[in-house]
């Protein structure tokens, strides 16, 4: 087959239902969550109760974007200046950003070779008395060891807020990721599994944080339960906490309530695809496949990840390159593991003279650190987005044999 002509899935991808529910928000009059009572609960509201519940989690806040998501859940738990987070060294930027976005400090740890999450033994040696939070993320296709970290915050007081922006649906000893910690905060940017675009979610089990989230992602408003009147405004005043517009709108809501309908079902074909490429791509000589722990009772993929022995005539942008044009994939497709924080040049604190001296430090601090196991991920690691796990086992098939043809099998 002539690479030119293979078609990959798209994505994100759409039904009926999506359609019936933009339509029913544009005919409501009502727009957002800040709109006046139609008569019947907003798209926003409906999906918080839908998430809620396949989560098996007490409360739900939607907001704009991961991003937000993340600093919402430090600002609920009163942490800001003076105080330290801990983060993987590996991981989207913004996991870190937003602890500099309440003005404490990310204290980065390295990762795991096998997962590339949170190494808990390194989280151990970061511990200050400025500690407040620890922040795992759930990177690509792999989950953080929950066990290990959920212990080592309780043995210290630390509030522990999951990053599950990429496992939507994963599962460890029987609870969803998001709920093993205090808050769970996911993203619904294009590329993730459960997608409006743009947008953000935020669960916990705990009524007071829930409280309090409500008031900072709507300037210190909350959802009226009284009853209202056609043309009443359902968001009223409350002002314990002071917030700020962070509200997902109602197209935003309407997306997501037909994504999560199809959610078990295209997470379950990428967890078989993925078990096909992991067992396939092992016999080749050079490649290793991410560790699954025992407690993994489902696991979403984002991003599915094998590693290879690079050398100083390969190395994962030369074969992220060599891929691509061979099964004609594009980059948002096909890419190396993110840079390590303290190397991404996103990553650049001490541009923003709005973080206190104390937090955004100066560029030598940041790009000094160092962190081989990160480092080495960005070197001789391969993600392919979760897309591809979504494609037909010919396809796979040519995944595979690509890739043995180029280390020579």
């Amino acid at each position: 087959m002539e690479t030119t002509k293979i078609k990959w899935p798209e994505w994100p991808q759409y039904t009926e239902s999506a359609n019936n529910n933009l339509l029913e928000v544009f005919k409501s009059n009502r727009w957002a969550l800040s709109g006046y009572w139609t008569g019947d609960q907003p798209m926003v509201q409906k999906f918080s109760k839908k998430f809620a519940e396949y989560c098996d989690v007490s409360y739900c806040v939607p907001t704009t974007s991961g991003s937000m998501a993340l600093m919402l859940a430090l600002e609920a738990l009163d942490i800001g200046e003076g105080d330290e987070v801990i983060v993987p060294a590996l991981t989207w930027i913004a996991t870190a950003t937003a602890v500099l976005n309440v003005n404490a400090l990310p204290v980065l740890v390295d990762v795991e070779e096998e997962t590339y999450c949170m190494n808990p033994e390194k989280i151990r040696e970061a511990i200050t008395d400025r500690t407040k939070a620890i922040i795992p993320v759930h990177l690509f296709g792999c989950m953080a060891n929950m066990d290990m970290i959920m212990e080592i915050a309780n043995e210290h007081g630390l509030y522990v807020i999951e990053d599950v922006a990429q496992s939507h649906g994963s599962k460890w000893n029987g609870k969803y990721a998001g709920t093993l910690g205090h808050i769970g905060a996911f993203s619904c940017q294009q590329g993730k599994v459960l997608t409006s675009g743009e947008g953000g979610i935020i669960i916990t089990n705990d009524q007071y944080i829930y409280q309090k989230l409500e008031q900072l992602r709507a300037d210190s408003r909350v959802m009226t339960e009284t009853p209202l009147r056609h043309g009443d405004m359902q968001l009223v005043m409350k002002g314990d906490f002071q917030g700020s517009n962070h509200c997902i709108s109602e197209f935003q809501a309407a997306i997501l309530l037909a994504q999560l309908e199809r959610l078990d079902f295209l997470n379950s074909i990428r967890e078989k695809n993925a078990d096909f490429l992991n067992r396939e791509l092992s016999k080749i000589p050079g490649i290793v496949t991410m560790k699954k722990f025992s407690q993994i009772d489902r696991q979403t993929y984002y991003g599915y990840v094998f590693k290879f022995n690079h050398s100083e005539h390969m190395d994962a942008q030369r074969l992220a390159e060599i891929l691509r044009q061979r099964l004609n994939m594009g980059t948002f497709y096909l890419y190396p593991p993110y840079l390590p924080i303290h190397k991404n040049p996103l990553f650049c604190p001490w541009t923003k003279n709005r973080y206190p001296k104390n937090i955004r430090m100066n560029e030598e601090y940041w790009r000094e650190q160092n962190f081989p196991v990160a480092e080495s991920a960005f070197a001789n690691s391969i993600v392919l987005h979760h897309a591809i796990l979504l494609a037909e086992p010919h396809q796979l098939n040519m995944i595979v044999d690509t890739v043995a043809d180029v280390f020579g099998r």
